[in-house]
Parts: structure tokens; sequence; C-alpha cells
């Protein structure tokens, strides 16, 4: 009976390792992109007015957004942002792209992007609407397969007729595909 089971495992072992082994080696060094590339999810934060203008409509802001993440390399994010700016009705969409600096379940990152926010004044629409630039650095820690959590330190500028800024921080979950960590090969 024990010399049976010895060689039962023994010959699932082996097998094992011809399995491992049989790997294509050809493929090594060909670059790797996800299958799936989208995520997406939701971040809460808080923004502080940097500029005098800003303060006189709030000192801070309680920021909700819905994110968007579109992964093309390993290293290599653009993502979409729709933000709402509470109190009032302060709206906005920034699009841009994150260097990620490490590969694996903790990930630094660092991006950019531009877009276009709205901040209610009492005025007319045009005073408080302009374009947008971004600058963020974060990171994003995957706390399973298909979740992840995403700290943030935001800067914005808003070019509307106050030239408006402020700089926050917001944390989010991140939402992905079961399919995540399934590559394909780019020949």
């Amino acid at each position: 009976m024990k010399k049976s089971m010895f060689s039962l495992i023994a010959g699932a072992a082996i097998i094992c390792m011809n399995i491992v082994r049989a790997a294509d080696r050809s493929e090594e060094g060909v670059p790797t992109s996800p299958l799936k590339i989208y995520s997406g999810g939701f971040s809460l934060g808080a923004l502080m007015s940097l500029n005098d203008e800003l303060q006189d409509v709030t000192r801070q802001f309680l920021r909700v957004s819905f994110v968007n993440t579109f992964t093309l390399k390993d290293r290599l994010a653009l993502f979409l942002d729709a933000d709402w700016y509470i109190p009032g009705v302060n709206v906005g969409a920034d699009m841009g792209v994150d260097l990620l600096f490490l590969k694996g379940d903790f990930r630094p990152f660092a991006g950019i992007g531009a877009g276009a926010h709205y901040i209610d004044r009492d005025e007319d629409f045009g005073g408080g609407f302009g374009p947008s630039l971004t600058l963020h650095t974060g990171f994003v820690l995957d706390i399973s397969e298909n979740v992840a959590v995403r700290m943030r330190l935001p800067y914005h500028f808003i070019y509307n007729e106050h030239r408006d800024h402020c700089a926050g921080i917001d944390f989010g979950f991140i939402f992905f595909s079961r399919f995540k960590n399934v590559k394909k090969l780019n020949y």
C-alpha cells in the first residue's frame, strides 16, 4: 500500500514538472498586454481652494468621482474621471495618462491630464467654465483579484475668468474584470 502511494505521488510530481518545463521558451521577452484593459469605480475625497476667488465659493469641496482606467501596458494607463464638487453644481471631467512605477499588487503612479470644469458662482456660465489641467500622484493596492483601492493626491488648475486651482486627496474603489491578469502576446 505504501509503495503504491509513493509511486502515485512520484508519478504526479514527474507529470507536474514536465508540464512546467513544457512552456514555450520562444515567447520569452515578447511584450504582453492585458486581455481586458478596462476597469472602473468611484472615489470620494476633499479638495482645498488655493486661490482667493475660489475660497469665496467655499474653502473645501467634497469630491465625488466616477473613475475609469484603460490599461495599455504594464506601466502605462489612460484615465477618464467625471467629477462633482459639492457644495453646488461644480462639475468636470479629466482625461490623461498615468505612469505606473511598479508592477504587482502595490502600484505607485503619477499622472497628468486635461479636461474641462465648471465652478458655479451665480454669474454667467462662461465665467466659471474653462479648460483644466490636472496633476496627481498616488498608489493602487489590489485587495482581491477583482477589487483595488486607490489613493491619489490631485492638483487641478481651471483656466476660467478666476484662474481657479485646488489640491486635495481622494480614495476610491476600482473594479476589474476577472480576466485582469490574463495577458496576450504582442508579436
